[in-house]
């Protein structure tokens, strides 16, 4: 009897930790996701001449470009997976193009996933779920 029910308290256990985790991974899709729009909403107001990527991201929550306040971000969010700050994933010519968390954990999740996140279903760790804007310079013209 006191087995059934250590074997029946370590499974639920487990179900609890497992739907805590999908409820984290939810949040980092989320989260991700805001800094995408974040880093693409930056780059689709950059001036002329400037680079078209953040130096950092607290430039997010105040664009230094521009005299006026410009926030694309209320407030820098930490990696719910880690609950620390997120990787920063750099362009070649500078700037961040992106943020990654450094889990090396296996996503439960692994099918579902939006277009803007390719790769996702075959990604081994949280490491590989990265948030990234690239604009769309092959895009046609507008008619």
């Amino acid at each position: 009897m006191v087995l059934f029910i250590t074997l029946g308290l370590g499974k639920l256990l487990d179900n609890v930790a497992k739907s805590n985790r999908r409820a984290r991974e939810a949040e980092l899709l989320y989260v991700g996701n805001l800094y995408r729009d974040a880093i693409r909403q930056y780059s689709e107001s950059t001036p002329a001449g400037t680079r078209p990527y953040p130096d950092k991201l607290d430039d997010l929550l105040r664009d230094p470009r521009y005299p006026v306040i410009r926030r694309y971000l209320r407030q820098l969010y930490r990696d719910p997976i880690t609950r620390q700050a997120f990787e920063t994933i750099q362009a070649p010519a500078g700037g961040v193009i992106g943020v990654r968390s450094a889990s090396p954990q296996n996503p439960i999740k692994i099918t579902g996933f939006n277009n803007d996140q390719t790769g996702f279903s075959t990604a081994r760790s949280y490491q590989q779920w990265e948030f990234i804007y690239v604009p769309n310079i092959m895009a046609p013209p507008n008619k």
